[in-house]
């Protein structure tokens, strides 16, 4: 932006003062100097205003990502007591004890065993659930701190047990928080990210539930399993003192009328005044033309039924069925079982932990690709890719059919299974990502935690379905289904996934107000060029 616009928009937030130029003639009376070249006083101040603009841009970014990582300590606290179970229940067999192989403090059966596993599924689409409307009431930030109690509690109850029903309790509460702090922790970011950001920091929670898996996995491998549940609280804590001091989304303040707090929130997160309060001002003028629009009598479920949310949800519903159906988390719980079939001998403990290393890179690499790839290529390439990986193993799995199995066998099934991981990171990550993406602002907090709900219990029953699918149609059939549902996420994709790189949640907001179901048939105003308003954000 150029200094005499830069100092108008000044003007308007607070006063500024004024800088009087005074052009020499030059001998031969020509006031342009040197053929429209400007005077030194006005090149350097230009040169100071853009070196201005520089660090600003680059203090916003640095705050934005300062804040998303506050989060993202807690998604990897978070993440620590899903792989929990790994570590605690062969403590907790008779003769599986990391130390000794001695009677266990409390023993276990294989039913009890598998309630102690299952049971933090069972609770994190209770704590999805009422996350959505606690986010609208008491803010995104409040909920996270809030999700901090029970995992901290859940944590210590576990390490305290002593006996099987504190164990369940323990789970419980950290199911809970797991599921207070998904569709909280989603918005967010999306509220508080710049668009060409978004698409980064957004993915940035999937790589801290790998990192929190990771941890504990590599903690169960050296400590007894009390140890690990004491050392769980560690993340808890630093993270509810990161998440104290970053400021509340924007977004739910100015819908809260708390300006003052929403301009100085999004100030620090752009880190400059006059951008805040440019943006600020679009996001009033939409919120007027929302209320406008907007019966006072309306409820949560008349607004889903409006165009500019139904959209959106049908498109993160069917994505999301045909994501667990493509088997993207059923691979990751049973790999150990599905390599184990080809005859493979190899360390447990050791596999889980390199488990956690693949799936916390890919998701790293992948949040990475973000910055330059569309998502709807990254989409229609990935469910390719995966489903395809899924077609050649079954294939080569019914052409060894009654053969002996062999070396060749165990290859052929890892690279396989890396190349399904890899391929299918993108449609683990991007279910959270679409649901802070592409829910409207009014209702993106509730529905958020509906839908996280919704996806957890789905995935709680298909994981507890898959043994009786297997002993039905044997891994050979397993995999012909989730090489289906991946080619089938790539035709949905390419039909209704809008691309949202490089736009604000204004943009997709005002792409879902069209008429049109199907990308291919949008206004096409809507391309991933930014705005003339943007450019301008972008460039102050």
């Amino acid at each position: 932006m150029a200094t005499k616009e830069r100092e108008d928009e000044y003007s308007k937030i607070m006063p500024t003062t004024k800088f009087n130029y005074q052009i020499v003639p030059t001998a031969n009376g020509n006031n342009n100097n040197n053929n429209g070249i400007e005077t030194t006083d006005i090149y350097r101040q230009k040169q100071c205003d853009n070196e201005h603009d520089h660090k600003t841009i680059k203090r916003g970014i640095y705050h934005q990502i300062i804040s998303t990582c506050a989060v993202l300590v807690l998604s990897a606290a978070c993440g620590m007591p899903i792989g929990y179970s790994a570590v605690l229940l062969p403590q907790l067999t008779v003769g599986g004890s990391a130390t000794t192989n001695s009677t266990p403090e409390i023993v276990i059966d294989i039913e009890m065993g598998s309630w102690i596993a299952s049971v933090h599924s069972l609770a994190t689409p209770v704590g999805s659930f009422i996350s959505g409307p606690m986010a609208d009431y008491i803010g995104r930030r409040s909920t996270l701190l809030v999700s901090v109690i029970p995992i901290f509690v859940g944590w210590s109850v576990l390490a305290l047990s002593q006996s099987y029903p504190m164990l369940l309790i323990g789970r419980l509460l950290c199911g809970f928080a797991t599921g207070i702090l998904g569709g909280p922790a989603q918005v967010y970011i999306a509220e508080t990210a710049e668009p060409n950001l978004r698409g980064l920091l957004i993915g940035a929670p999937f790589v801290s539930y790998s990192l929190g898996i990771l941890i504990v996995y590599a903690l169960g491998s050296a400590l007894h399993w009390r140890a690990v549940a004491w050392c769980g609280n560690v993340l808890p804590a630093l993270a509810a003192l990161a998440i104290f001091f970053i400021p509340e989304s924007p977004a739910w303040l100015l819908r809260h009328k708390k300006l003052e707090r929403a301009r100085k929130a999004l100030t620090f997160l752009r880190g400059n005044d006059i951008m805040a309060q440019k943006e600020m001002n679009v996001m009033a003028e939409r919120l007027e033309k929302e209320k406008a629009t907007t019966k006072t009598n309306e409820n949560i479920f008349q607004l889903c039924c409006q165009r500019v949310a139904i959209k959106p949800l049908v498109i993160v519903i069917i994505f999301s069925f045909l994501q667990i159906a493509s088997g993207t988390f059923i691979v990751v719980f049973y790999a150990i079982d599905i390599i184990s079939e080809f005859g493979a001998g190899f360390d447990p403990k050791e596999a889980a932990i390199w488990t956690a290393v693949i799936r916390m890179c890919c998701t790293l690499i992948f949040c990475i690709i973000l910055l330059f790839i569309r998502r709807r290529l990254i989409l229609i390439l990935s469910g390719i890719g995966s489903g395809l990986s899924c077609l050649v193993l079954s294939g080569y799995m019914f052409a060894r059919e009654g053969q002996p199995k062999g070396g060749a066998d165990v290859i052929v099934a890892g690279v396989c299974l890396m190349a399904y991981i890899a391929f299918n990171t993108s449609l683990m990550v991007m279910p959270g990502i679409m649901i802070g993406e592409l829910f409207p602002a009014k209702i993106r907090g509730r529905t958020a935690g509906a839908v996280f709900a919704a996806m957890n219990v789905a995935l709680f029953g298909f994981t507890k379905m898959f043994p009786m699918i297997h002993m039905n149609i044997s891994m050979k059939g397993v995999f012909i289904i989730f090489g289906v549902a991946s080619i089938l996420v790539s035709v949905f994709m390419y039909l209704f996934q809008p691309e949202t790189k490089g736009r604000t949640l204004e943009q997709i907001e005002d792409y879902f107000n069209e008429n049109n179901w199907l990308w291919f048939k949008r206004d096409k105003t809507y391309k991933m060029v930014p705005t003339k308003d943007q450019e301008e954000i972008n460039k102050a």
